[in-house]
């Protein structure tokens, strides 16, 4: 599972009852995100850098959503995280990226992602001299953060994507965790994605500005 690229989760889905709501929102007065040329809605965040992890007003307008990450998600992570909805507008790309630090490229990275609106298979992982994208299915899914990937939006709506990472990282020794996604790969065969092909020659060059004193 080092290698994972794409999975879809044998779990139960996040309910669906907010997109007339998430539709409504003027997301530039939210939180833009310039580097992946996307916005946020805040769902669950921690004050001061903390480890208190707390819902957001966002969140409290979803509550069939917030009973789902107490019910479901985080029995799997074992854990409170950051969670945001990423929105894209229709015909927006998110450009290539890599969704960690340089100095953390050497762990999993697994993220937790479950798209509201929006194609599964407008994401793309970037290799050197191939690219891989995934099989659509209405599953939540665990991908790499750390493989460079991209995401051209051409649903014909706003994308929403649930999302939840860091600090949350996949412990692989955790027996639960690994049992899940055996169990996943076993119901998913051929919609597991893993990384057998080789980094683009420029993905160093795809951290986050921030980052880059690290190189």
């Amino acid at each position: 599972m080092n290698n994972l690229l794409y999975l879809p989760l044998d779990i139960e889905n996040p309910p669906m009852d907010y997109l007339d709501y998430l539709n409504s929102l003027n997301i530039n007065e939210i939180y833009a995100d310039e580097y992946r040329n996307c916005s946020h809605v805040p769902v669950m965040y921690n004050l001061n850098k903390v480890d208190e992890f707390i819902w957001t007003p966002w969140a409290h307008e979803m509550p069939k959503l917030k009973q789902w990450c107490e019910d479901v998600l985080f029995k799997i992570t074992k854990m409170k995280s950051r969670i945001m909805i990423i929105t894209t507008p229709d015909g927006e790309k998110n450009p290539p990226h890599i969704d960690c630090s340089p100095e953390m490229f050497s762990t999993p990275q697994h993220k937790f992602r479950y798209v509201f609106q929006g194609k599964v298979d407008d994401l793309l992982f970037i290799g050197k001299d191939k690219n891989a994208k995934p099989t659509p299915i209405d599953k939540p899914f665990i991908m790499s953060g750390k493989w460079p990937h991209e995401m051209h939006n051409t649903s014909g709506d706003t994308k929403f994507t649930f999302a939840y990472g860091a600090p949350w990282d996949a412990d692989l020794k955790d027996e639960d965790y690994i049992s899940l996604l055996k169990r996943s790969h076993k119901k998913y065969p051929d919609h597991f994605l893993e990384s057998t092909f080789d980094l683009p020659d420029n993905w160093e060059d795809l951290f986050e500005e921030k980052y880059k004193k690290f190189k």
